[in-house]
């Protein structure tokens, strides 16, 4: 089954949720949580691109992580992607719906 990227409407884009899931076995394409951060965070530039918009137009950022004890390398991936002027974001730590997956974000940003 093959699910949408983002939704887009009124000049908002809503991204689903980016995972670092091989899409034809829905496993995760490594079991290391900087590999998968890299890949959402480079996934989610490719998405907000593919809607039209970009890391300057992101309102809002959603993580989920697997575990606290990969709170603080996310802190780094973060502020490594965004900078200084980094989106506000919430991190949240909750079991993920496959064995091995350790994060996954979803953002919402304006288009244009």
């Amino acid at each position: 089954m093959r699910f949408a990227s983002f939704g887009a409407g009124a000049g908002i884009v809503a991204t689903a949720g980016i995972a670092a899931l091989d899409p034809g076995t829905l496993r995760p394409l490594s079991t290391d949580f900087d590999t998968q951060a890299r890949w959402v965070l480079t996934r989610l530039d490719e998405v907000l691109a593919e809607a039209g918009s970009g890391r300057a137009g992101i309102l809002h950022v959603e993580c989920f992580l697997a575990g606290r004890e990969f709170f603080g390398r996310w802190n780094s991936w973060y502020a490594g992607h965004f900078g200084p002027d980094a989106p506000a974001r919430t991190t949240l730590v909750c079991e993920l719906p496959v064995a091995g997956l350790l994060i996954e974000v979803q953002a919402l940003a304006v288009v244009g």
